[in-house]
């Protein structure tokens, strides 16, 4: 019943949770949590190692000292790194942070900390309000509306070429591969797009030949699952069984998810041979198309966006601002960045 009582107690005081500090009159020191007060001594749920607490009783007049748990010195680590903000964040990634924050100080509004947490907590409003009026923070900078307008068809390319060298440092090859699909589809005019062509044919061919190590072992890998299945406890087999179909069932339903959103990477399944059949196809089709990709027959539509921008953006007369929408859509951008053109153009 003891060793049951001080796991519970440890359980209900938790591992993330810091001892106070107890230092007794011989020099002895023990990190615990007092637990009870019974007049002449106190109940003390001790540190014994990482894992292990153990219930001492320590009399009072042995103890010189109690240093209690800085507890907001605690908190406020777990919030002191949420500034500098990463690049690129969304509102709500910021309403998170700023959650953070105010929690920290609605239980901690004496700390000695608060007037950081504060300080931390007007950078972070700060930053929202911006992106929440569709700014960006972007290489170190944080950008208005009115400045990432000015860059719009350039930053934005910019920003998903940014998220496919994240994706690839990171090992998320299918990410990668999603981030540049929108690339190529939003921005294949784009100095973006051409710069990623060289960093994304490595990955597409370092999926090539894991989809195809899966591909030439997936009868194996079938075969030894259902033999590990008769391996199974007969009362427990049917519903391993169950659990298996189960899987595969949310599978096929995540794969029709992702292919009606118009994914083309969609998620694998090393037991699941059709989408590794057509990724496969995809792969070998996309390396051959950007082995003969000839950058030279990109037009530039950054220059193309810089010179239209510049142009509409003063006071030209109809005729240059027919020439410079002439020019952005010689260039091939998008019909959103048209349409951004289109509403500078001077009125008849």
């Amino acid at each position: 019943m003891r060793l049951f009582r001080i796991l519970a107690l440890g359980l209900l005081i938790g591992s993330a949770v810091h001892a106070d500090t107890i230092r007794l009159r011989d020099g002895k020191e023990y990190e615990g949590v007092v637990i009870s007060d019974d007049g002449d001594s106190y109940t003390v749920l001790v540190q014994v190692t990482e894992t292990i607490r153990d219930q001492r009783r320590i009399l009072k007049k042995d103890i010189l000292e109690i240093v209690k748990e800085k507890k907001d010195a605690a908190a406020f680590e777990k919030i002191e790194n949420l500034v500098p903000t990463p690049e690129r964040l969304r509102v709500d990634e910021y309403d998170a942070r700023i959650e953070r924050v105010e929690s920290f100080l609605k239980e901690f509004p004496d700390s000695r900390l608060a007037r950081k947490a504060a300080a931390i907590l007007e950078t972070l409003d700060a930053e929202r309000e911006v992106v929440a009026s569709g700014g960006v923070k972007f290489e170190g900078k944080l950008l208005s509306a009115t400045e990432r307008q000015k860059a719009a068809f350039t930053l934005d390319s910019q920003i998903v070429h940014a998220a496919i060298e994240e994706a690839i440092a990171e090992g998320r090859k299918i990410d990668a591969l999603r981030a540049w699909d929108k690339l190529q589809e939003e921005f294949p005019t784009s100095r973006a797009y051409v710069a990623a062509v060289p960093k994304i044919l490595p990955v597409m061919r370092v999926q090539l030949a894991a989809v195809e190590r899966e591909l030439e072992d997936i009868d194996e890998r079938v075969k030894e699952r259902l033999r590990k299945l008769e391996l199974v406890p007969t009362k427990d087999r049917a519903r391993a069984r169950e659990a298996i179909e189960r899987e595969a069932a949310d599978y096929k339903k995540l794969v029709e998810d992702e292919r009606e959103a118009g994914i083309r990477w969609t998620s694998l399944n090393p037991f699941e041979k059709e989408p590794l059949n057509k990724a496969r196809s995809l792969l070998e089709a996309e390396i051959r198309r950007l082995e003969n990709f000839d950058p030279s027959r990109v037009p530039d539509g950054d220059a193309a966006w810089a010179e239209a921008w510049a142009t509409l953006d003063g006071e030209p007369d109809a005729g240059a601002a027919r020439d410079a929408l002439s020019k952005a859509r010689n260039a091939r951008l998008p019909a959103k960045y048209i349409e951004i053109l289109e509403e500078k153009m001077p009125s008849k």
